[in-house]
């Protein structure tokens, strides 16, 4: 399947859902605590440690209002997300690499509500995301000897001629809850990507080695309208 198409696809549905129905929509912000799921590299490299980066979140959401308990919800995110990795070698010799992704991504979620007649309560959901990458670059601290060096680089997508191209396309599943109080809420998730950023296989069946993948928690503030 071309994902490409998938994700284009997901956001004219999101947009005929949301238009098309009683969907109830909010506007939403918060910070995604993002790291990456990855192989070594750089085998040369003793040890390999990978820490989380913190990236901003905003977008809209809409509940269908399908009814008072459940219900799907589609979303339309710009999220960023990436990662911390530290590789070592010996005392004072490693290499520090900071990626940074910048997403537009379509979730559609289940979610279960279980509120008071006032409205308020909590909440649980889950479903999968789709999303597609806008812009991405990784900044590589290199110490070796005592001697530091610093440089940046954007990624190369979907490049054939590039053995450190970067799939534009992220697919996985989201789950978490929350707790609504008047029109805001406050919405906590976890993001787990399943698609391999470095494959370059064809299919992309992820089935070769380097792997990269997505995590994140993300935290988030909303208000419905």
């Amino acid at each position: 399947m071309n994902f490409k198409y998938f994700f284009l696809t997901a956001v004219l549905v999101t947009s005929f859902l949301a238009t098309n129905s009683q969907a109830q929509v909010s506007i939403k912000a918060g910070v995604n605590i993002a790291s990456i799921s990855e192989s070594a590299t750089i085998e040369s490299y003793e040890s390999l440690e990978n820490t989380s980066v913190t990236g901003f979140q905003a977008g809209l959401a809409f509940d269908l209002g399908l009814s008072s308990i459940f219900t799907i919800q589609p979303e339309l995110l710009y999220i960023q997300k990436g990662g911390k990795s530290i590789y070592g070698l010996g005392e004072n010799n490693e290499v520090v690499s900071r990626l940074y992704y910048n997403y537009v991504e379509v979730p559609v979620l289940a979610k279960l509500k279980f509120f008071s007649e006032s409205g308020n309560g909590v909440y649980v959901l889950a479903g999968p995301f789709a999303g597609l990458a806008i812009s991405g670059k990784v900044k590589t601290t290199t110490t070796l000897l005592g001697v530091t060096e610093t440089r940046e680089d954007k990624f190369d997508y979907d490049n054939d001629d590039s053995a450190e191209r970067q799939r534009r396309t992220d697919y996985g599943i989201s789950f978490g809850g929350g707790l609504k109080f008047g029109q805001m809420y406050l919405d906590a998730r976890y993001n787990l990507g399943v698609n391999n950023l470095l494959d370059n296989d064809t299919n992309n069946q992820n089935d070769e080695k380097p792997y990269r993948r997505t995590r994140g928690i993300g935290v988030t503030l909303g208000y419905e309208f």
